[in-house]
């Protein structure tokens, strides 16, 4: 078993990717079959599935820093990276096949993976949700993640500001709404002041939240676009109360405006207070090329990645990136200066 020393406990703590080869020709077919009869929207948009070319970075900047990690699980639809090593013992890859119900495949949408990740086998209680386009910069404890049995996390109240363009806003506020479903508001701050009080979020996220627990409900919860922490337990519980809405969630082939994220577990665990009060935005960092200038951007990302004491680094996809394959390439070219080869490539 794994020890996270300082605290004398001991888990196993795993990490899950999700990862799509967005050119592969028969997951193109298969895409193309369902897209015919589906609506154009955010869902269905090329820059959803992508590759940036970055899968072998992130697993290079796990083994690097977190070699403690149990066991990596790589999800995807019986794609595998010609790179990649099938036959080492901490990454295991696993299909969408192995885990999640017949009913739901072929899928299309990242909503439908995430809500049944739980169901991988073997997955451990405690396990960090990555994406593929997140880095571990310097060293991070399992500490980093999980206290005293808890995910750690930030429990910091958010006002959503929804635009018609942007899907996400309303997936949002769909996570919101089924804890609302299930949870009070000043019960749940008021029976664990200390975790949506806490100092270790700053003077400001402190007053921000005394400021919004008026609210009659949860006005949203700020994301930090980060690896997640998550309890097994959490996902088996969501689908036990909500499973009429996750079915269809699941059943959708491409993401919908009705969904709901891999947020809404998060979430979960922050209304039942079960999380360790842990700022995450100290050590991480989300790089997004679609909200500046990409010079900008590309210098920031420069400073970040060899210059900053950032444990964790987001660099962000989007659906409007100018000079996508030029940018790509030249963060690639950090990353590779980063990174040294890994024990998971040929």
């Amino acid at each position: 078993m794994k020890k996270v020393f300082d605290l004398g406990v001991f888990m196993n703590i795993d990490i899950v990717i999700p990862w799509v080869d967005g050119s592969d020709k028969k997951w193109l077919h298969d895409k193309g079959k369902y897209e015919k009869n589906t609506k154009k929207n955010e869902g269905t948009n090329v820059a959803r599935f992508r590759d940036w070319h970055q899968l072998k970075y992130v697993l290079r900047s796990i083994e690097q820093n977190l070699p403690w990690v149990h066991k990596i699980f790589l999800v995807t639809a019986h794609q595998v990276p010609q790179w990649l090593k099938k036959d080492t013992g901490k990454l295991e890859i696993v299909f969408h096949d192995e885990f999640i119900p017949a009913e739901y495949l072929p899928t299309f949408s990242s909503h439908t993976i995430e809500l049944n990740i739980h169901r991988i086998p073997n997955l451990s209680e405690y396990f960090i949700y990555f994406n593929d386009d997140i880095f571990v910069l310097n060293p991070m404890q399992p500490s980093d993640f999980f206290r005293n049995g808890l995910p750690c996390d930030n429990a910091l109240l958010h006002i959503h500001c929804p635009k018609k363009s942007l899907m996400i806003h309303t997936i949002a506020h769909n996570d919101a709404g089924v804890i609302n479903d299930h949870f009070n508001i000043h019960e749940v701050m008021f029976a664990k002041l200390s975790k949506w009080f806490c100092y270790r979020y700053g003077l400001k996220n402190i007053l921000w939240n005394m400021f919004l627990s008026v609210c009659p409900r949860f006005p949203g919860f700020r994301q930090h676009h980060l690896a997640n922490s998550y309890l097994k337990s959490t996902f088996i519980k969501v689908w036990n109360e909500e499973f009429e809405y996750l079915n269809s969630v699941c059943l959708n082939k491409f993401r919908k405006v009705t969904d709901v994220n891999q947020w809404v577990m998060r979430e979960w665990q922050l209304a039942s207070n079960c999380f360790y009060p842990y700022n995450k935005f100290k050590y991480g960092k989300m790089i997004d090329f679609e909200k500046r200038d990409s010079v900008l951007e590309l210098n920031d990302c420069k400073k970040t990645i060899f210059g900053s004491k950032i444990k964790m680094i987001c660099i962000n996809d989007g659906d409007t990136i100018e000079n996508f394959e030029e940018i790509r390439d030249e963060v690639n070219q950090l990353l590779e200066k980063k990174f040294p080869k890994s024990s998971f490539e040929k």
